[in-house]
């Protein structure tokens, strides 16, 4: 699915964002890396029971998507 489509049929919410909006402005993430982690969040919370992803979901893809750049 387009970053595109994720970001605007199914947005996480704002304060759920913080890390990987910091992590992107400090160029650790591209923006397509800024979509891999949103996909990531959403499987995550899905796992989890959850409707929607909460800021732990997008912190743990981020560190996911920052691990596997590091290898």
């Amino acid at each position: 699915m387009p970053g595109r489509l994720l970001r605007e049929r199914w947005a996480v919410p704002r304060s759920s964002l913080g890390l990987a909006e910091r992590a992107l402005e400090r160029g650790a993430l591209s923006v397509r890396g800024f979509d891999r982690v949103l996909r990531v969040a959403w499987t995550v919370a899905d796992l989890a029971g959850r409707a929607v992803p909460c800021a732990d979901d997008v912190a743990e893809a981020l560190g996911m998507r920052l691990q596997r750049a590091a290898a």
